[in-house]
């Protein structure tokens, strides 16, 4: 009887870690502008990236940041965005695979969403949520 507990115990255990592993992924949500292609969050060399697949796009548009903010998509806007978010690269391109490492101090679990945003003229181009 001790080694079905045990294995029980094992298995409770391995269930809580996979659930705490949980993926940060999905699709663009359209604010103000389209944004086509997917985003995730990985996880290598100890850093946390957030990557866009190879099918990103989207207008271009003059100062675009990649933004990690703790109001939810539904929430966000282009007045609010910068006072609830953290900031965590220019964009580098308006297309293509490209990768932000977040900051070490930054935990994901602080946030909502991740978004892309025009500062200059506080326009919130549009985002995903991460919860």
């Amino acid at each position: 009887m001790k080694k079905v507990q045990i294995t029980l115990q094992a298995l409770a255990f391995l269930i809580i870690a996979v659930f705490s592993l949980q993926s940060h992924a999905g699709e663009w949500v359209e604010k103000q502008y389209g944004i086509k292609g997917s985003w995730e969050v990985i996880e290598r060399d100890g850093k946390t990236i957030i990557a866009f697949d190879e099918k990103f796009k989207t207008k271009n548009g003059p100062d675009l940041k990649i933004f990690l903010s703790n109001l939810t998509m539904d929430k966000i806007n282009g007045q609010n965005v910068v006072s609830s978010s953290v900031l965590v690269s220019p964009l580098k391109s308006n297309k293509g695979a490209q990768e932000y490492v977040l900051p070490a101090s930054v935990s994901l679990d602080d946030f909502s969403s991740v978004v892309i945003h025009c500062e200059k003229f506080s326009v919130l181009w549009g985002g995903g949520s991460l919860k």
